[in-house]
């Protein structure tokens, strides 16, 4: 990944962004299998020619300097393992790898993230999957289960206030979630599953790769407005078509032509905001990118 400084940010940091994963054909991190089948091929295919600003990694370096402390700053004891680098190769030829942050009775990994994932438990799981493959290379490094597993959440947008005045705000800038990891057995079938997908996706053009879901396009998912027809404000806004269509035969008998459904089409949030191999993705290039369409614009047009 090339990394950009728009911003003319000291250096250092710049450096400190530069270092990253190696892709090795077959081998995958942890986090890598739980990108969507589009995102994941799409990374590692076109890897050099991704660019990404050192100003959007600052929370990941932030990140970085807590696993650093943690890794530096204690004494481990007998069976505590800090920032535990490991791999394992299946008899498929297929490698995992990953680094645990923390190990002793639990599988514990440090998060920076915001209150609002914490709240909603939108990442939950996520992060259970990761620690449950955590916790498979430590059992195939070591021959112990550990079955328990705790993400430790430190919420970057923590405010004060909002913890005295909202009732299911978290009260400290600090939150521990609990896992059940369930059994070494029931993670080795889901990694062989994943990697006989990912196998699958490596004989796949970027144009035939599956498209992500609306989920993980942060799609907003379209939206019926009844409006006054002379105004851009919505008076209801509704996720059916058919509770909008109700809704205007109401207001017909008491307004006759004064209102109408006006069809807003969801956003793909994450696409246009938060996707770094976006300008790879046929999709992306299709829907958002107005240089390129109109590129293919111009070639329907010299075709015809």
């Amino acid at each position: 990944m090339k990394i950009t400084n728009k911003l003319n940010l000291p250096d250092m940091l710049q450096r400190a962004v530069e270092r990253e994963y190696t892709y090795r054909d077959k081998r995958y991190s942890i986090t890598s299998l739980l990108d969507p089948d589009r995102v994941l091929m799409l990374k590692r295919r076109h890897n050099d020619e991704i660019e990404q600003d050192v100003s959007e990694c600052i929370w990941m370096l932030f990140g970085t300097v807590t696993h650093y402390a943690l890794e530096t700053g204690i004494e481990c004891r007998e069976n505590e393992y800090v920032e535990e680098h490991l791999e394992y190769t299946f008899p498929s030829g297929y490698t995992l790898s990953g680094i645990i942050d923390h190990v002793e009775d639990y599988i514990d990994d440090y998060k920076t993230t915001s209150v609002w994932t914490v709240i909603y438990g939108s990442n939950n799981e996520h992060w259970k999957k990761q620690l449950q493959m955590g916790a498979y290379l430590h059992y195939k490094e070591h021959g112990n289960w550990i079955g328990k597993g705790r993400i430790i959440a430190i919420l970057k947008d923590f405010n004060k206030k909002d913890s005295l005045l909202k009732e299911n705000y978290p009260k400290l800038p600090v939150q521990v979630i609990n896992f059940d990891l369930g059994t070494p057995e029931e993670v080795e079938e889901w990694i062989v599953k994943r990697f006989k997908r990912i196998e699958y996706l490596e004989k796949l053009s970027d144009l035939d790769l599956p498209l992500c879901s609306m989920e993980e396009r942060f799609n907003t998912g379209d939206k019926y407005a009844v409006k006054k027809k002379v105004w851009k404000k919505a008076f209801r806004v509704f996720d059916s078509l058919d509770e909008a269509r109700e809704l205007l035969i109401e207001l017909e008998r008491k307004y006759p032509g004064e209102y109408e459904i006006e069809e807003r089409i969801g956003e793909d949030k994450k696409c246009k905001d938060y996707c770094s191999c976006c300008q790879f993705c046929p999709y992306y290039l299709e829907h958002f990118d107005l240089e390129h369409k109109e590129i293919m614009e111009e070639l329907e047009n010299v075709q015809m």
